[in-house]
């Protein structure tokens, strides 16, 4: 066990702790067993992995308020909603976040057993669930968020100018064209005038989740449950709706989380402003990839089908995305 680990455990009340490696992306992240109690959980090192940068956020490091903020929202919507999550433990200082000697911050959170959507069979059920607890959540978010001021990440037209910026380095990188840059740029202001009609719509905005990939929507029981809120914000509510729909490509699939989604919230829904928050999700990801690019041998290639298949029909207003 390396030291950093040790402190981190000796700030919890776990006997015996088994400790298993998940994965290093934005967090560094463990599962832990109290062999005594036989209670698991979720413990995050709050330090990217090299090739993963919190910058475009302006967070270069997780700062203690957004993880307290973070917590608190795992907090209300576990008592104020039927959504099983991960709710947040207290450190033996009664606090939700722990700040290591090296200046890392940690967080502890229970373990939510079952498995990810990537790893079953998908039914129209299972999507059909999915979209009705992203329904449950932002009808949570939308009168939870009214009365709160949250340090949180924020998905809007400010990041996306710094969004434009970062890709732009690409082209001194030699990573991006003149011309594939020249797309990019009308796609993002392309998303910038959706975003202000969006601005006229009522009670268009609140918290979302932001990264609803398969790997973070659990199957437990027939419930399904979102984890890893790290990257969760304030945005529009359809952001997590292109979340999805990036991730769950498939019409007939698309269709039952949107017939999932209305069940709950009763009203129409746009493709138009789903396909604005997918091709966001992508163009996010290259912002925050950009520096690694030159070494996949797949980027270019990945680039010039985004371009053809999304960001040149989204800046033309040709639709790609399809609900009914």
């Amino acid at each position: 066990m390396n030291t950093l680990l040790e402190e981190a455990l000796n700030n919890y009340k776990i006997l015996d702790p088994q400790i298993e490696f998940i994965r290093h992306n934005e967090n560094e992240t463990y599962k832990l067993k109290d062999t005594v109690s036989n209670n698991q959980y979720v413990m995050r090192r709050h330090k990217p992995n090299t090739d993963f940068s919190l910058d475009i956020f302006g967070d270069k490091k997780h700062s203690v308020d957004l993880l307290i903020s973070e917590m608190n929202i795992l907090k209300a919507i576990s008592e104020s909603t039927e959504i099983l999550v991960q709710t947040p433990i207290r450190n033996n200082n009664s606090e939700f976040v722990t700040v290591l000697s090296d200046g890392t911050p940690v967080t502890l959170l229970t373990w939510i057993n079952g498995n990810t959507v990537e790893e079953i069979e998908l039914t129209d059920d299972i999507l059909y669930k999915i979209g009705e607890m992203v329904g449950k959540f932002h009808r949570f978010s939308k009168s939870w968020s009214k009365s709160k001021r949250l340090h949180r990440y924020s998905y809007d037209k400010s990041l996306l100018i710094r969004v434009i910026s970062k890709i732009k380095t690409g082209i001194e990188l030699n990573v991006l064209s003149n011309e594939q840059f020249k797309i990019v740029e009308n796609t993002v202001n392309e998303i910038i005038n959706r975003m202000n009609e969006l601005d006229l719509q009522k009670n268009s905005k609140g918290i979302v989740h932001s990264d609803l990939s398969k790997s973070n929507l659990i199957v437990n029981n027939g419930q399904i449950t979102p984890i890893d809120f790290c990257l969760c914000g304030n945005s529009y509510y359809y952001m997590d709706l292109g979340s999805l729909f990036s991730h769950f490509d498939k019409h007939e699939q698309q269709s039952s989380i949107i017939n999932g989604y209305k069940s709950i919230i009763d009203e129409d829904i746009n493709a138009k402003y789903i396909e604005t928050f997918f091709v966001f999700q992508i163009i996010l990801y290259i912002s925050t990839h950009i520096e690694n690019a030159a070494r996949w041998d797949w980027f270019n290639d990945a680039f010039n089908r985004w371009c053809k298949k999304f960001f040149i029909p989204f800046s033309n207003n040709i639709a790609f995305i399809i609900i009914s």
